[in-house]
């Protein structure tokens, strides 16, 4: 691969700061895989893609996907936790007991929903990524996606319950957690349709999307001051 070719590559990139030191010939493969993956599944989805033309594009032989990952599948698998790596996982690598409140639930939305996603390749390939796979699934992520994201719902439970004064979330702290993270998704995946249908100026460039993210922060903190309210009403109503 050449070397403008390589300055070009978001992943190497980011292989190199995860790494600590530049790749080594074996781990710049796997990397060149990756990224070659998440453009073919981004465009085509996991039952058209082809190991061969993700060879191709990775200038890699055939063999390189069953070394590095063994199949199509585990290949999928891992290119679908790559955003939760912590290069990219913001939020679930934040100290919630030394950040405020604001600065919590903005690193969140940020990660969720960035505003710069539709000028990088690579969050974008990510978002059409996912949106493919709720449209269209797979069938192979089984609990991947479950077990990557729970570094992230562990850290916004325990930003709840530090706000709220609790020492574990209950069942209506779970729902909270959920009701705050929907809010985000829904300019993602299910929903994005429909807001590029009906309200397409929420998103449509970067000024529009980092007022967007602003928004959920106070649409946040809105919910959350009214479970506080919630809660300390029928401590009131139980003495």
């Amino acid at each position: 691969m050449s070397p403008s070719k390589k300055a070009n590559c978001p992943l190497m990139n980011m292989a190199q700061r995860l790494l600590g030191h530049a790749p080594s010939s074996q781990e710049e493969t796997r990397w060149r895989l990756l990224q070659a993956a998440t453009e073919v599944f981004a465009e085509v989805g996991f039952k058209a893609a082809t190991t061969r033309e993700i060879a191709r594009r990775a200038e890699v032989n055939l063999a390189s996907i069953h070394y590095h990952f063994g199949d199509k599948a585990e290949l999928y698998r891992e290119v679908f936790r790559l955003p939760f790596l912590n290069e990219c996982n913001t939020f679930a690598a934040l100290d919630v007991a030394q950040v405020s409140m604001s600065e919590g639930l903005r690193a969140l939305y940020i990660w969720l929903f960035p505003p710069e996603a539709e000028d990088d390749p690579m969050l974008k390939q990510f978002m059409r990524l996912h949106a493919r796979e709720e449209g269209d699934p797979s069938g192979v992520l089984g609990d991947a996606m479950v077990r990557a994201f729970q570094p992230n719902h562990e850290n916004l439970l325990a930003l709840l319950c530090r706000e709220l004064g609790l020492a574990t979330p209950d069942d209506d702290v779970q729902q909270l957690a959920f009701s705050l993270v929907g809010m985000a998704t829904v300019y993602l995946h299910g929903g994005r349709n429909a807001v590029e249908a009906y309200a397409p100026q929420l998103t449509k460039g970067l000024p529009a999307r980092e007022r967007l993210v602003e928004r959920l922060v106070e649409q946040a903190r809105t919910l959350i001051a009214g479970e506080r309210k919630r809660r300390n009403g029928s401590k009131k109503e139980s003495t």
